[in-house]
């Protein structure tokens, strides 16, 4: 082990589909209040769509549900990442570019007779 241990957390008493839990969470009660109104709105919805009216069966197309949305939100958060990834790499090549321009405008400068001295 490595001694590090999980920040203590609360125990909460809260139902998901008529099903009594206790919780232990290091979240806030607010946070908690949503976890449980998102999964106990889909294991209602998947319980009303189900022939068999299982709730284990609920669980699992829940718990797909909750899944598959996680995936989309994960592919989609991936491709933003990659395209300001690449769009910062533009503009950190453009202004490379623009920074050794002026370098060389300003050396070319210097390199030219200033005028007549008196």
């Amino acid at each position: 082990m490595d001694g590090h241990k999980p920040p203590a957390g609360r125990v909460f008493e809260v139902e998901i589909a008529g099903v009594p839990l206790r919780l232990k969470s290091s979240h806030n009660e607010q946070t908690v209040k949503e976890l449980v109104e998102l999964v106990d709105g889909k294991v209602r919805a998947a319980l009303g769509a189900s022939k068999t009216g299982s709730i284990q069966n609920a669980v699992i197309l829940a718990s797909l549900n909750l899944a598959e949305e996680f995936l989309m939100l994960k592919r989609k958060t991936m491709a933003e990442l990659d395209h300001l990834e690449s769009r910062a790499q533009k503009v950190l090549m453009e202004l490379e570019s623009s920074r050794a321009s002026q370098t060389s405008l300003n050396a070319s400068q210097e390199a030219q007779p200033s005028g007549a001295e008196i």
